[in-house]
């Protein structure tokens, strides 16, 4: 009887100390596991704030720099060319070859000249993407971002307009080909070249901006020759001005010809 007691009191204690170590376990699990769910709600928490922190730097950084767009005032600069960026608020903002920013106020009120026609212009008729040419505080030429026939056009009146009109002419750059008519005509191929160009303005492909255009002369084109042991006075000698300078006068009332004939051909030299 007495070492069945024994054996009862033996198996208690055994049951007491496997009792204490499974709840020593599980509290240092419960431990280790609070442990671990407070770290990682620390590091979202860190994780949340940095990632709003960013976007908020983000979003400042965004508006200082919509803010802080500088714009020069267009009239405090005497030689200035762009291309129109914005147009709002009476204000035409441009930007200049050199990625500079410029703002003309109070555009309404200023006189706009479309720079290849001379053709007067209102501020409706003018769009983004244009090029302007400051000429004075109230004056600005205006030259329509066109390309293909409708550019050559303009270039063509350009070579038409008469000697009062006092605007920059298209650039004749050279003659490449005259085929002869007889009785005192002839066909020349020449290259023209527009004033807009990207040596004075941003985002210009100059080969756009050139054309080769048949233009014939005939018993009604007047020659001026200005260089020395070449003389050029009329259709069969006009080969003779080859490698010069030039400038022409397209009769108006020929343009929509096949062949806008030259009324007047001068060539000379520096």
């Amino acid at each position: 009887m007495k070492n069945k007691k024994v054996i009862i009191l033996i198996l208690l204690v055994i049951i007491i100390i496997i009792s204490i170590i499974v709840i020593n376990t599980i509290l240092k699990n419960y431990n280790e596991k609070n442990k671990l769910e407070i770290n990682n709600s620390t590091n979202i928490f860190s994780a949340e704030n940095k990632r709003e922190s960013n976007e908020t730097s983000i979003y400042s950084n965004a508006n200082n720099t919509d803010t802080q767009q500088e714009y020069d005032n267009a009239e405090n600069v005497n030689f200035i060319k762009g291309q129109i960026t914005k147009m709002e608020n009476d204000n035409i903002y441009f930007l200049d070859k050199d990625r500079k920013n410029y703002i003309l106020y109070n555009a309404s009120q200023k006189q706009y000249i479309n720079g290849r026609t001379a053709e007067n212009l209102t501020l409706n008729d003018i769009k983004v993407g244009d090029y302007i040419k400051k000429e004075s505080d109230d004056k600005y030429m205006i030259f329509k971002n066109i390309l293909g026939e409708e550019l050559k056009k303009e270039l063509l009146v350009s070579l038409s307009l008469s000697d009062n009109v006092n605007i920059m002419r298209t650039s004749v750059d050279e003659i490449k080909d005259v085929k002869q008519l007889g009785n005192n005509e002839a066909i020349a191929t020449f290259t023209i070249s527009d004033l807009v160009s990207s040596e004075y303005y941003p985002n210009v492909n100059d080969e756009d901006h050139i054309f080769d255009v048949k233009l014939k002369v005939n018993n009604n084109t007047k020659y001026n020759t200005n260089f020395y042991g070449v003389t050029t006075y009329n259709a069969e000698t006009l080969e003779n001005s080859k490698y010069l300078m030039y400038y022409i006068r397209i009769n108006p009332s020929t343009l929509n010809k096949k062949y806008p004939e030259i009324t007047e051909f001068d060539s000379y030299s520096n």
